[in-house]
């Protein structure tokens, strides 16, 4: 029995580029659509994505981490919002409060 070895064209790699640096897209789902169109197996185009995700650099795939900023200084609570006690510690954060008795 003869196995000949199909390699992906130019064209193919710049497909599989493409929607590798859409991160919206699932592995799985784009490997089955590739699959088709190559006329390849869906394992097979699987693994050609994920060998083309591991020679990118990791901030091409990845979303640009969220830098959270810090809090405002004297935020305005509720009206009507009571708490008895003296609070030992406040930490204010960028979307919530804590505060520790």
């Amino acid at each position: 029995m003869k196995r000949t070895i199909k390699f992906y064209s130019e064209e193919e790699q710049k497909e599989i580029l493409k929607m590798v640096n859409d991160s919206s897209i699932n592995v799985r789902e784009a490997s089955r659509m590739f699959a088709k169109k190559f006329n390849r197996s869906a394992a097979g185009v699987e693994v050609k994505i994920y060998k083309i995700r591991r020679k990118l650099p990791s901030n091409v795939i990845k979303p640009s981490a969220v830098v959270q900023q810090p809090a405002e200084v004297g935020i305005e609570v509720p009206h009507g919002m009571t708490f008895e006690g003296t609070p030992k510690k406040i930490m204010l954060h960028s979307d919530h409060f804590r505060i520790y008795f």
